[in-house]
């Protein structure tokens, strides 16, 4: 779905899997490959991918987890949802599924049940300021062309991830998935539902990104 076209009903809002997780942002319009290998994600995959709708949300995990990661530790309240568009179970009782993202939510924790994973009621967030004109990706734009022509060097396959028709939101969010990678700057980003300040967010990092790429093909 796009922010403002929601596709989930409301009883999948009201109780959502979560998966917290210590470095994964999930982004709309994206698309996310997870294994599921501990007891309590291999319930989660049978009760809500296989006898389920598949819908998840993906949690990134605050600072300080590891006291805490077998139990609830806390995670950050805006998270990226989608819906499982592939599964396999595996014969040692994991499973791959691919999540395709489906937008932005703020999760309000359910307490704890009979199952061994951590559920939530989801509220969609609406991106504001979508009217920008396309003009305004031109800086954008041109710093992942410049990043892309880099690694095509050694990768000639590379794809920047997003097509020239996408709407403005889509291709930033599309962006910050490829080109960022630290989780916080991410998790910044996702939380951002002004589109003005998430472009500047995106295009400040993959600026840095270029920068980074530009002094280390300096001759020393």
């Amino acid at each position: 779905m796009s922010d403002d076209e929601p596709t989930l009903s409301a009883a999948e809002l009201e109780e959502v899997a979560v998966f917290p997780l210590p470095s994964a942002v999930f982004f709309p319009d994206t698309d996310l490959p997870l294994h599921l290998f501990e007891d309590r994600y291999r319930a989660m995959a049978e009760d809500r991918i296989v006898n389920g709708s598949g819908v998840i949300a993906i949690a990134l995990l605050r600072p300080g987890y590891e006291a805490d990661y077998e139990g609830r530790p806390a995670i950050h309240t805006v998270a990226g949802i989608g819906r499982t568009i592939a599964h396999r179970k595996n014969e040692n009782g994991t499973h791959d599924i691919v999540l395709r993202g489906l937008g932005r939510v703020r999760l309000d924790e359910l307490p704890k049940g009979e199952h061994p994973y951590r559920l939530a009621k989801a509220t969609p967030l609406r991106t504001t300021n979508t009217e920008l004109p396309r003009s305004v990706l031109a800086p954008l734009l041109s710093c992942t062309s410049r990043i892309a022509a880099v690694v095509r060097e050694r990768h000639p396959d590379f794809e920047v991830g997003f097509d020239a028709d996408d709407e403005v939101a889509t291709i930033v969010d599309r962006i910050a998935d490829r080109f960022v990678s630290e989780p916080p700057r991410r998790q910044t980003i996702l939380e951002a539902l002004d589109l003005q300040e998430r472009l500047e967010l995106v295009t400040d990092a993959v600026g840095d990104l270029l920068a980074l790429i530009g002094s280390r093909e300096e001759p020393s």
